[in-house]
């Protein structure tokens, strides 16, 4: 559980995370002032937001370990 927790967090305090996520929300809030978004599609475009940004954190870290590994074998 703890580990679960950390992971949300951290996912919470990337700011790059927290921009995708506002931008999604503002557009999906202009979006419904002029034309009604189900549900179920503001739901699956958020799942689609989450995924692209736990992929994008992934990436960053696999990055960020070879290049301290290329560092360090130098």
């Amino acid at each position: 559980m703890k580990r679960i927790l950390s992971a949300i967090l951290r996912y919470l305090k990337d700011w790059k995370n927290l921009l995708a996520h506002t931008l999604v929300g503002v557009a999906i809030l202009l979006i419904a002032l002029f034309l009604p978004v189900k549900p179920l599609y503001r739901l699956l475009i958020l799942v689609a937001v989450v995924a692209l940004n736990t992929l994008r954190m992934r990436m960053d870290a696999q990055r960020k370990a070879k290049k301290l590994q290329a560092e360090s074998a130098s």
